[in-house]
């Protein structure tokens, strides 16, 4: 019998290892100034409380990859008439991912509008950055 008992404990407790939250961080909106990447002559630069993060999931499946890449992302804003200032790579860290291959990430792209242009990005998709924890990350190779 304790042997069973200890089977059961040590099955569930590698059956939980996969789900184990990653540390909590505060969106990057908080963490760090908005700065622009590159500044358009055609454009003023948008001062920092006209911008607004907006992320949206990248669409990769464990042990799968595949999902859109940042430049693809940022071109489907653009097509639209959105301006983005800035881009980058994160993962959310307020969602549980269970390690399964097929299962979703919570790998996330990233990109830095005018508030003026929430709208348009919400019908695209996109989410504001601050209803979500994530942390900024690298991109994967050949993605910028």
């Amino acid at each position: 019998m304790r042997l069973q008992t200890f089977c059961l404990l040590m099955l569930a407790f590698f059956a939980l290892a996969g789900c184990a939250p990653e540390e909590k961080a505060k969106p990057a909106e908080k963490q760090q100034e908005a700065k622009p990447e590159e500044k358009k002559e055609d454009q003023p630069p948008a001062r920092a409380e006209e911008l607004i993060w907006v992320f949206q999931s990248r669409g990769s499946l464990q042990c799968e990859g595949g999902g859109t890449t940042l430049a693809e992302s940022r071109s489907r804003l653009a097509a639209e008439g959105v301006t983005v200032q800035e881009s980058r790579c994160g993962v959310r860290t307020d969602r549980m991912y269970p390690s399964v291959c097929g299962g979703a990430t919570g790998d996330i792209h990233l990109h830095l509008i005018a508030k003026k242009s929430l709208d348009t990005a919400l019908q695209l998709g996109f989410d504001p950055a601050q209803q979500a924890e994530y942390r900024s990350k690298d991109c994967p190779s050949g993605e910028n």
